[in-house]
């Protein structure tokens, strides 16, 4: 830009006029501000600061006005012309041959004309202040820039240049796809471009303004008349097939992988074809020399009627002196993954299986969860066996023991077939359950607070009709597998800690002491969920403590290496022993897996409680639910806090829609929203 001086009436300037450089002439000044004609005859009042440097011949702005006006678009084409003859990449190469420097715009138009008139210095400066390459403009002087750095430029205007482009075509077409313009959803494959497009859209429908493509996004859906929200990037991704509309983007957010590589895949593979040369197994396990061979023991399995990853089960048998024996069998993972292979290493990854309304999302290929290590019936398999001998009533355990084994479970029973087995007189699961009940209230005994809260869980079937159930903890069927799980659990963390091997423990403290009475007339779950509230949090140590609302002084957790990782660790842990070998794991090597413990299950807890109540949402959705109860479980100066017992939903009414209020209360109300992608529900009293 020019320097400040005071330009008189007829003088020629050249400015900018939206973005676009103009001729003119100075019909007067007045401070800072300059009156011109434009050479499209426009009269206009500019700031001095927007003319150039080079001016022309002094006009007699007397003359007529289209006379001056041609004059100028005379001029302006003259100096058009000569710019178009300009090689700026030649100018530049000759001195940035000679080592650089700086130049004045007279300096460098010496070097194209021989004593440069007005026409050929403009001509000159509109050429270098369109170039984006080869010289730097500071203070009125030109620098060539370095090769380096002029090579950078151009390969950053080649992206830029790329970029439009795809702004142009990408936002054109998702017009078209949120409109469902016939052809916007290609019948073949994306290209490279929409491609890159979809990732940038997955990224702001789970990321929302965190996405790191935000800018990208917000530009493609400006251009596209679109509102910059996460849910247009989901329907638009709907719209494409790219996701259902169902897509669970919280295992895209927590990064949950929900499938195997294909060389995980293969070495699962082979353990199989391995497995099948020879039964039990053609692996080679060095502890076989160690197992009982217990098949010929009436084993059943108890798990829900879905489950095909099947880790334990439990035997029962009649010794002498009217002693029962009660056998808890995990089936042995660590006999085929060895630590730190491809499979273990994926496992350690996960940390858990991820059981899902509509999906599960297991810890290993289901060719090994639910064939090489699952207890099928009928299959002989490896295990780790616990044995509880108690007294004829099952009240006091007479001895424990803990072995590795052979085992064949005989029967795989649901909870419901068990449920039915019992109202039927079946002795055998009768005394399993009596059992059971023994041993809890043996817990309850040394201080056990036993909370039997209802969960209602949902399920999609193969039809993607949603069905809910509700989960009762005091079923007999349940007692029975939590008690022996539990009573495995205890005895292998007891069993850790005197024969001081390094172990991971689960502790909780001490539960708050409620000092709040109840009427007669509080619902008993509003006391549950009081009674919930006290609880200390649950921690995981390498130390052993107590577990308070278990009622044990050490617990551990071994009953599901297929589905839990810490399981399989301390499996191994146990097999050390047996194998009379240092522990697989120091106690550096378990804080390490606690600190990945820590990082991967809070995620995984989230999306299995989200995505439990995004689905129950959905059912409400599909019944057309309109009314339910809600117990009143709190409330503040504005909102109150309530659950709906029959779906087990947390949510919040206004304070104001409520004429009475009382805490433990059951009031009807009205179901007005259900927003399952936001997770919310609206209710109201009727």
């Amino acid at each position: 830009m020019r320097e400040q001086q005071e330009l008189a009436s007829g003088t020629i300037v050249e400015f900018y006029n939206e973005k676009t450089i103009c001729t003119g002439v100075v019909l007067a000044t007045k401070g800072q501000r300059l009156f011109v004609i434009s050479e499209q005859n426009r009269e206009m009042n500019i700031s001095q600061n927007r003319t150039l440097e080079t001016t022309g011949p002094v006009l007699d702005v007397k003359e007529d006005r289209d006379i001056l006006v041609a004059k100028l678009k005379e001029i302006s084409a003259r100096r058009r012309e000569l710019a178009s003859q300009i090689n700026i990449e030649e100018l530049w190469g000759l001195l940035e041959e000679e080592g650089g420097g700086s130049y004045s715009l007279k300096d460098l138009a010496s070097f194209l004309f021989n004593a440069p008139d007005h026409n050929q210095l403009a001509a000159l400066e509109r050429v270098l202040l369109a170039d984006r390459f080869y010289f730097q403009n500071k203070d009125s002087l030109y620098i060539p820039r370095s090769k380096e750095n002029v090579e950078q430029l151009k390969i950053q205007a080649e992206q830029e240049a790329r970029r439009e482009l795809m702004l142009q075509r990408g936002s054109l077409w998702l017009k078209e796809v949120w409109k469902n313009e016939p052809g916007a959803i290609p019948s073949g494959q994306f290209s490279e471009e929409q491609q890159d497009i979809i990732e940038k859209l997955k990224d702001f429908a789970v990321e929302g303004n965190e996405s790191e493509h935000l800018n990208t996004i917000k530009e493609l859906f400006r251009r596209a008349e679109l509102n910059l929200d996460p849910q247009i990037a989901f329907r638009l991704l709907v719209n494409l097939g790219v996701w259902k509309p169902d897509e669970n983007l919280l295992i895209y957010k927590f990064g949950i992988p929900r499938h195997f590589s294909p060389e995980v895949i293969s070495c699962a593979e082979n353990l199989v074809i391995a497995k099948a040369v020879s039964e039990p197994t053609a692996i080679v396990d060095p502890l076989d020399a160690k197992r009982e061979d217990l098949t010929h023991l009436w084993t059943i399995s108890i798990d829900s009627e879905e489950t095909k990853d099947i880790d334990d089960a439990i035997s029962l048998e009649e010794l002498d002196s009217n002693l029962l024996r009660v056998g808890v069998h995990i089936t042995d993972v660590a006999a085929y993954i060895e630590r730190d292979n491809i499979l273990d290493v994926e496992a350690r990854s996960r940390m858990t299986s991820v059981y899902l309304p509509d999906e599960k999302i297991p810890m290993f290929p289901p060719i090994i969860s639910e064939n090489l290590c699952s207890l099928i019936a009928g299959e002989d398999k490896r295990a780790i066996t616990f044995f509880f001998t108690v007294d004829p009533h099952g009240s006091v355990v007479v001895e424990t023991r803990i072995t590795p084994s052979f085992i064949r479970v005989k029967e795989r029973l649901t909870y419901d077939e068990v449920n039915e087995r019992l109202k039927h007189g079946d002795e055998r699961l009768k005394v399993l359950h009596d059992i059971a009940s023994a041993l809890r209230e043996e817990r309850k005994r040394r201080g056990a607070i036993i909370l039997h809260m209802p969960e209602v869980y949902a399920t999609v079937d193969e039809q993607g009709v949603i069905h809910i159930k509700q989960y009762n903890q005091q079923e007999p069927s349940q007692t029975i597998v939590a008690e022996c799980m539990i009573a495995a659990n205890a005895l292998v963390a007891k069993f850790f800690m005197e024969q001081e091997i390094p172990a991971l423990y689960r502790a909780q403290g001490e539960a708050k002491q409620d000092e709040e009475s109840y009427g007669e007339n509080v619902h008993p779950l509003f006391i549950l969920f009081r009674q919930r509230r006290l609880f200390a949090r649950a921690e995981l140590a390498t130390v052993p403590e107590r577990h308070c609302s278990l009622g044990l002084e050490c617990y551990s957790s071994i009953t599901s290496p297929i589905r839990r990782y810490m399981d399989l660790v301390l499996q191994r842990q146990l097999r050390s022993y047996f194998l009379e070998q240092p522990p697989a794991y120091s106690i550096n090597d378990l804080d390490a897996i606690i600190t990945d413990m820590n990082e991967i299950l809070p995620k995984v807890f989230q999306i299995t409680r989200r995505w439990n109540r995004y689905w129950i949402l959905r059912y409400i959705e599909q019944e057309n639910i309109k009314e339910t109860t809600a117990l009143i479980l709190d409330h503040n100066d504005r909102s109150v806090h309530v659950v709906l017992p029959d779906f087990m939903l947390e949510t919040f009414i206004p304070k104001k829609a409520f004429r009475t209020l009382a805490l433990g209360q059951v009031v009807p109300v009205k179901i007005e929203k259900v927003r399952p992608r936001e997770e919310t529900i609206t209710v109201v009293p009727q």
